[in-house]
């Protein structure tokens, strides 16, 4: 991928991770991701109704295959429609599921801890859990797409509050999906349906939006994620438009991301390598770059290095980025 300068930042794309598999070294509907100590990540997958492969795949930024942990179904340690994971402090492994309305518990190894929740709209309840997101405190948000909106938790699900209801004005939802909370403790929401990313305080207190009433080329269609790097600005995951949106803090538009997989993953090429036919079939198309680019992106996590790891989803796959914390650029004129 070209290097791409713009408004004082340096974006390049890195590497892709994983290929479509029902287990083992690939992804079936990646749906979320949590990056874990060191190199590790996990990824939570969804399957389908023809391939109910549903697990959590643990693997290496590196594209190391480790284990995967987790299977369809009801009883303990199972989910059947998993949406979101992400990590509490120790390195639990916490994964939302929006069929059975309740959050399963790991440790970092696979092994079950414990289950909670319920489905319904009360206070506590929860109706299509859909992102996670957990501050600094260990406590938990959960977005609920179909109670239109975000709840905050304990890490063993005890209740605090929650806000939102069903609307389109500032601080309303529209089946809200990612979450995510910058350093300052604020706290962004996907707002689906309402094609706008909002930001609040802590407390649920409104404080802007991102996306909303902007052109085609600038806005937001479905945002399915949301993060915030370390200098503060916000990629949105617009599943809608196949593309990442990123904004200033102040909600200023800087650049889009399509997908740039050129190159296959360490996985696919063996896979390809491997099977003659498959290598005739690709020299026989004309072009691939409809190939290299995201189909349902689906969610987005970022590190404190920079590293932009995004979800392909129909694709199986996440492609990488690096936002270069620093970046000289060569003298010509010597």
């Amino acid at each position: 991928m070209q290097t791409v300068h713009v408004r004082g930042r340096v974006f390049n794309y890195s590497h892709t991770i994983g290929r479509n598999a029902v287990a083992g070294p690939g992804f079936r509907l990646p749906m979320d991701l949590a990056r874990g100590e060191g190199n590790i990540i996990y990824v939570v997958n969804r399957g389908d109704e023809f391939q109910p492969c549903q697990h959590v795949s643990v693997v290496t930024t590196d594209e190391e295959f480790l284990r995967d942990f987790a299977s369809i179904g009801d009883t303990d340690g199972q989910f059947v429609w998993p949406t979101a994971i992400t990590l509490d402090s120790k390195g639990n492994v916490y994964v939302a599921d929006e069929w059975l309305n309740r959050i399963t518990v790991y440790d970092k190894d696979g092994n079950f801890l414990r289950k909670w929740g319920e489905p319904g709209s009360e206070n506590g309840k929860l109706g299509s859990p859909a992102g996670m997101v957990f501050d600094a405190d260990d406590n938990l948000y959960i977005t609920e797409e179909l109670n239109h909106r975000v709840s905050k938790f304990t890490k063993d699900g005890q209740f605090l509050f929650s806000w939102g209801q069903e609307g389109s004005k500032a601080g309303e939802f529209r089946r809200p999906w990612g979450i995510t909370i910058d350093h300052s403790g604020d706290v962004y929401v996907a707002d689906w349906h309402n094609a706008r990313i909002q930001k609040f305080s802590p407390d649920g207190s409104f404080i802007r939006e991102f996306g909303e009433r902007m052109g085609a080329e600038q806005g937001l269609g479905m945002p399915s994620d949301v993060a915030v790097d370390t200098e503060g600005d916000v990629y949105a995951v617009d599943w809608g438009n196949n593309r990442i949106q990123v904004y200033c803090p102040d909600g200023e538009y800087i650049t889009t991301f399509i997908g740039d997989a050129e190159r296959l993953s360490k996985w696919a090429q063996s896979a390809v390598d491997a099977n003659p036919d498959y290598i005739k079939a690709r020299q026989r198309v004309r072009s691939l770059e409809e190939e290299w680019r995201f189909t349902r992106p689906t969610s987005i996590e970022i590190d404190n290095d920079g590293k932009i790891f995004v979800t392909d989803t129909q694709r199986g796959r996440i492609q990488v980025y690096q936002k270069e914390q620093s970046w000289v650029e060569p003298q010509f004129n010597l």
